[in-house]
């Protein structure tokens, strides 16, 4: 340490003026990183100020209070949709009509057969047969796509019909 004594007192006033120029320097660097953060401060000031006085942490408080609400709407409508598609399998909604004339004395094709079931195949075929003094109305039970009775001709083309039908073949391909 006695050893360093003579230079640093050979070299005191250029010690000095290095560590004042290094205060200059550093002093400088305060007083520009003093100045982004007052720069930075208004900025986030401004977003915090809505020109209507309220703030950006209010705005987002509301707007997570409204998402969580929609959220609660969403989760309530899958599970009416959900009951409701439960319900639609059920729903007679496959339909196939054949009208025919009965009998070679009454004309207009008036009789008819009409199948009606739903996803499962549960459901009916109901033929009218029309003749010239009365009118015959039978039903016959569909389970499982399957008749559990014999059909007639026309009865059985419904069915077909039926069974062909657009709507059937949407439902399926979406399943």
């Amino acid at each position: 340490m006695q050893a360093l004594d003579p230079v640093i007192r050979e070299n005191l006033s250029f010690i000095v003026l290095g560590l004042a120029g290094m205060t200059l320097v550093l002093g400088a660097g305060l007083v520009i990183q003093s100045r982004r953060l007052n720069q930075v401060r208004r900025k986030w000031q401004m977003l915090l100020d809505e020109a209507n006085g309220g703030n950006l942490e209010r705005m987002l408080y509301d707007h997570l209070k409204e998402r969580m609400k929609i959220e609660s709407d969403l989760e309530a409508a899958r599970t009416r949709l959900k009951a409701l598609e439960e319900i639609a399998t059920t729903g007679k909604r496959f339909m196939g009509v054949v009208r025919y004339d009965a009998f070679p004395d009454v004309g207009g094709q008036q009789s008819f057969a009409m199948a009606l079931f739903d996803d499962r195949g549960e459901g009916f075929i109901l033929s009218s047969i029309v003749g010239r003094s009365d009118c015959r109305v039978f039903c016959k039970a569909l389970s499982g796509g399957k008749a559990q009775r014999e059909l007639t001709k026309e009865e059985q083309e419904a069915l077909d019909l039926a069974s062909r039908s657009n709507l059937k073949k949407v439902l399926v391909s979406s399943s």
